[in-house]
């Protein structure tokens, strides 16, 4: 039969309250967290060995324990009963039920403070692996569109106006670039936050696990933290790890507010597929992009989250306070939600079918060709704000007649300015105004071509990253263990 176990207590004459118990309480999400602590009791063992508190036998057998009781939990074979306050005195209840007194050993040295700080930077480490994997496979089906319409044109926009002739893989890469940037920021993240709190204990440092350095090794970090006040009260990681994931969904927000617009029936530059696109209960003519929709809802709750945690975090003094428990709601539901939205995404992006006549036949309306007479008047030795003035003049002939700069003649230009010859009308085309885009990063099909190749090897790069494993406390035989880390 279980019973309860409490970590704090003996100066109180009563336990606590009905009330603060279920105010005190962990969510239920918060046990997620069991890996990570078992980790981090694995590692402490290897502590309390080195300090003496531990004899060899009692070493191996608290060390078999934890690994019995991992996987106990992962199959749901034991879970959190209603007395137990959060992931450290479930764990710890689930220990001395099978050690007795032995299982109390552990607790010698440490605080939940270091615990639930380790916990969550170790977690957070995870996490950057996972949700980066998620993004790589967004970014593989940009890249997988991108590529097969490197020749695709459609017209490019500033203020939401037609602007100038672009080639539809130039544009979406322009997504994946945001994104890739998002990934290289996961992985900044793994390495400014490469340091453990454990040993850092309640705020003063550990009077009996004084070797700190050696656990931050065999948890997988380079090194320990510093300062043990700021190992146990900071959480910046947090708040980092939160604007990092808000900036992920804007991304992914300013791509599905697009894909919401060209999939309109007045757009119609794109098609959804039927099974990343949804229906109505009362329209059947309906095709939704509710993915597009819900990734551009949620990113609002993740702003929301990192702004809430901030406001949080502006306060309080040092070193740990309870209020910093609000930081785990904050987390697990923004990787929750990013959990669902990434593959819904990818499979959304790779599965788009443009329509490629229409964007051509759009991509010169609203006199998006216009820049190109400006630049033709340059080559004819005309300064750029007289070019700009006669260009501006060539679309007011062209709107007061009825038609756009195709429908100009050879007639027509000299009624406009005597210094725009027949020329002028063969800069004027689409290909013509890409073909001339051939500074690097622009939008000429050659440079796009050249943008997806650097493209992909940097990609490539930041999937070894995502792939990567860390390198916790293994579920390794006990005694080889004690031989790696004395």
């Amino acid at each position: 039969m279980s019973e309860p176990t409490q970590l704090w207590g003996g100066r109180f004459k009563s336990g606590p309250s009905e009330a603060l118990a279920n105010l005190s309480r962990s969510h239920p999400s918060y046990f997620r967290l069991y890996r990570e602590d078992l980790a981090g009791s694995r590692a402490h063992a290897s502590e309390l060995k080195r300090a003496g508190v531990l004899d060899e036998a009692e070493f191996i057998k608290i060390r078999e324990t934890l690994d019995h009781i991992e996987t106990d939990v992962a199959t749901g074979s034991e879970k959190p009963i209603a007395s137990d306050e959060d992931i450290h005195t479930f764990l710890e209840r689930l220990l001395m039920q099978r050690l007795g007194v032995l299982g109390g050993k552990l607790r010698a040295g440490r605080s939940r403070n270091d615990q639930t700080s380790n916990n969550t930077r170790l977690y957070l480490r995870r996490m950057a692996r996972e949700l980066s994997r998620g993004i790589v496979e967004i970014e593989l089906a940009l890249v997988s569109q991108a590529s097969r319409h490197t020749e695709t044109v459609m017209p490019g926009f500033t203020h939401l106006q037609p602007a100038q002739p672009v080639v539809l893989g130039h544009h979406l890469m322009a997504h994946a670039q945001s994104l890739l940037r998002d990934l290289e920021r996961l992985e900044d993240f793994d390495r400014r936050f490469d340091r453990s709190p454990l040993g850092a204990a309640a705020l003063a440092g550990s009077g009996i696990a004084c070797r700190p350095d050696l656990s931050a090794v065999e948890l997988g970090y380079a090194a320990a933290c510093e300062n043990s006040i700021d190992a146990v009260s900071a959480r910046d990681h947090v708040a980092e790890f939160l604007f990092i994931c808000s900036l992920v969904t804007i991304s992914l927000s300013r791509l599905a507010e697009e894909i919401c617009i060209w999939s309109s029936k007045q757009f119609s530059w794109v098609r959804l597929h039927d099974s990343y696109s949804t229906g109505s209960s009362i329209m059947p003519q309906k095709k939704n992009p509710d993915i597009a929709e819900l990734t551009r809802g949620m990113s609002g709750t993740l702003i929301g989250n990192i702004a809430g945690f901030l406001a949080t975090m502006k306060g309080m003094p040092l070193a740990y306070n309870r209020d910093l428990a609000e930081d785990k709601r904050a987390l697990f539901e923004s990787i929750d939600v990013l959990e669902l939205i990434l593959p819904a995404f990818a499979g959304m992006v790779e599965t788009l079918e443009f329509d490629v006549a229409k964007l051509r036949e759009e991509a010169p309306k609203g006199f998006t060709l216009a820049t190109e007479v400006a630049d033709w008047l340059v080559s004819q030795n005309v300064p750029f704000a007289q070019a700009h003035d006669i260009t501006g003049a060539v679309v007011r002939y062209c709107e007061e007649h009825g038609h756009d700069l195709a429908g100009l003649s050879e007639e027509d230009l000299p009624r406009i300015d005597a210094r725009l010859a027949p020329a002028v009308l063969k800069a004027i085309t689409l290909e013509g105004a890409l073909a001339s885009r051939t500074g690097f990063g622009s939008t000429s099909p050659a440079r796009v071509r050249e943008q997806i190749e650097r493209f992909t090897g940097a990609l490539q790069a930041r999937k070894v990253f995502a792939e990567s494993t860390l390198n916790l406390p293994g579920r390794v035989p006990p005694s080889e263990n004690a031989r790696g880390v004395r």
